[in-house]
Order: C-alpha cells, then sequence, then structure tokens
C-alpha cells in the first residue's frame, strides 16, 4: 500500500488554540484577509553527525549574552522536499520557520508524520523506504535511526505515551487497520481495538488514560475514545462528514482534529467529550494536520491555501484561531504533520 491510499482512506473512510476558546461557535474565530507576507526560502543548515550532538543541544539554545535561565527554543519537526534530490526528509525550525536542520538522509522511500518524544530526546515516524509502511525511530539531532516495525504490512500514524516510554500506531497487519501498542523500542507489539472496520491515526492523552483515535465503524470516520488498554471505546464526534486525526491539547482539555464539514478539510476544536466543537479555519482548500504548541497557545498546521500544486505549506495560528501565519516557503514542497516540542 503506498501512502496515497492510505491518506485516501484516512481521508473517506478512517483518516484521513492566544488563549481560550468559546464554547458553541461553528464560525472560525478568525481568519486573515490579507496574503501571508514573502518569507525568504529558508537556508538549510546541515546538522552536524558527531557523537557530541545530543538531543538537549537540538532542542535548547542559549543566547550568548543570556544571564540565568537558558533560553529553551521550541522546535518543529515537519517533513519538506526543499533542496532534496532523493525525495522528501525531514526537518526541524525554529517555531517562527528559522534555522533549518535537516535529520534524515534517507534515497528511497518517503518519510511521513513524525512525533516528538514528550522527554524530546526522539522522533518517531513512519516511511516506506523497506517497501512496506514502517515506523522508525531516530534521535533529536537526526542519529541513531532504528526500525521498529518489521511485518509484511502497513505500519503508520505513531504517537507517544507521555512517559516516552511506548509508542500506539495503527497497522493492518491483521487485515484491515487497527490499533496497536508497543515498547518505545519496538518489542512487545499488542492489540488494542479488533473489529472488522478499520481504526487509525491514535493519539495519547497528556495523562496517559486515554487514547483518541479515528474509526469508520459506524458508517464514516468518526473521532472515538478509548482507554489506554483498549476498553471503553467511545464515539465523541457524530456527523456526517468525516471527522478524523485527532490530537490533543497538553492540558487534554480538547481535542483539535480535522473535518470536511465544509466541504474541504479544516481544523478543528473541541473539548475532550466531543462538545463546543469549534472551526478555526477556513478556505477554499485543504487546511489539515493540527498539532499544539507545548503550552497549547498555538496550534501549528498545513495548508494549501497558497500554493497551486498538491501540495502545501506549514502554518501556525492561536489557538482561537486567530493570527493564521505561514512559516515555510519551500515552493510548496512542505508535507505532512508538523510537530511541536
Amino acid at each position: 500500500m503506498r501512502i496515497n491510499r492510505l491518506l485516501a482512506a484516512s481521508a473517506l473512510i478512517i483518516a484521513v488554540f492566544s488563549t481560550s476558546i468559546t464554547a458553541c461557535s461553528t464560525e472560525p474565530a478568525a481568519v486573515p484577509d490579507q496574503v501571508p507576507p514573502d518569507i525568504p526560502k529558508q537556508t538549510i543548515i546541515a546538522t552536524p553527525q558527531t557523537d557530541n550532538i545530543t538531543s538537549e543541544t537540538a532542542l535548547t539554545e542559549v543566547k550568548p549574552e543570556a544571564v540565568g535561565e537558558p533560553v529553551i527554543l521550541h522546535k518543529l519537526v515537519f517533513i519538506s522536499g526543499t533542496n532534496d534530490d532523493g525525495g522528501p526528509q525531514m526537518y526541524t525550525a525554529n517555531e517562527d520557520g528559522t534555522n533549518w536542520q535537516r535529520l534524515t538522509q534517507n534515497r528511497t522511500g518517503g518519510e511521513r508524520f513524525p512525533r516528538w518524544s514528550p522527554d524530546g530526546k526522539k522522533i518517531a515516524f513512519f516511511t516506506d523506504m523497506d517497501g512496506y509502511w514502517h515506523i522508525y525511530c531516530i534521535d533529536a539531532d537526526g542519529s541513531n535511526q532504528i526500525r521498529l516495525t518489521n511485518t509484511d504490512a502497513d505500519d503508520a500514524f505513531p504517537a507517544w505515551s507521555p512517559d516516552s516510554r511506548r509508542i500506539v500506531f495503527s497497522s493492518n497487519r491483521d487485515g484491515n487497520d487497527q490499533i496497536y501498542v508497543m515498547q518505545a523500542d519496538g518489542s512487545n507489539q499488542v492489540r488494542l481495538t479488533n473489529n472488522s472496520f478499520n481504526d487509525a491515526a491514535p493519539c495519547w492523552s497528556p495523562d496517559g488514560n486515554r487514547i483518541a483515535f479515528q474509526s469508520d465503524r459506524d458508517g464514516n470516520a468518526e473521532i472515538y475514545v478509548m482507554s489506554s488498554d483498549g476498553s471503553n471505546q467511545t464515539r465523541i464526534t457524530d456527523k456526517p462528514q468525516v471527522d478524523t486525526y485527532p490530537v490533543w491539547s497538553p492540558d487534554g482539555n480538547r481535542i483539535a482534529f480535522q473535518s470536511n464539514e465544509n466541504g474541504n478539510f479544516e481544523v478543528y476544536i473541541m473539548y475532550a467529550d466531543g462538545s463546543a466543537r469549534t472551526r478555526l479555519t477556513s478556505g477554499l482548500t485543504d487546511n489539515k494536520y493540527p498539532a499544539w504548541s507545548p503550552d497549547g497557545s498555538k496550534i501549528v498546521f498545513y495548508s494549501k491555501r497558497d500554493c497551486i500544486n498538491d501540495n502545501g505549506e506549514i502554518y501556525v495560528m492561536n489557538a482561537d484561531g486567530s493570527n493564521q501565519t505561514r512559516i515555510t516557503r519551500s515552493e510548496c514542497t512542505d508535507s505532512g504533520l508538523a510537530d511541536w516540542r
């Protein structure tokens, strides 16, 4: 199965906020009228592959004149085809889109949907460099790339437990997409959902007690929540259209997701029980794949709004939908989820 089948299935079957949010609005809080400023194409900085580079140095930068506590610069991780003859690769950048650093050098297949571990030390992603989609993990500096799954099937959409010790993911190894969990080193892979429909795109709650995911078991793709052991599976969205790709806010009170309720995909948020559903983006092209900033005040997402091809760029907005700002300009080659740490 190739990535277009995975993502098409996510959209049609299984899938495929600054500060507070008002409770019941279904209209976007704010959408900019002006064209985003012309952001110069980024200069790529190759990450040194040396033993003295650690995840801490990759995530923390101290200004030379700083006095007292170090200045923490939060990082985004994402996939981009910029300047890469061999295809899209994985990069990190500051949250304003500056200081790109390339992490991967793979020359076959393509990486998709990178996710930071909560401790900031590793990044999980999936790739088809071996034929099937399999889940890999690398250190935050781009070193120590390790394959975690090894089946004659497609394993995708990894997401970390809050303690960074386990990874939940979806796999069709038993015939259809279901949710599985494994240790962070790939051991002890256990199936959590078991039905004849498709369950995918899981995400762990910050308290570690629940997992949100998408499923088409009730006719079309909707968002569900279950206990972290797979029990108590409960549907929390109920629309004729597709609701997919749930991600928890850092405080565990809200879930961001994407829906094609208005024709194309837009970013929404709701409370963790499914109430106060609120649309944050609006347009004639897709806005998808939301992810929260570490403090929950902003959301990074992917949009095709300024791209004439079928790819898109990375944008950031406040958690109420205001101040939507494009932070990459890479000839519309930044694709898939961007994650924030």
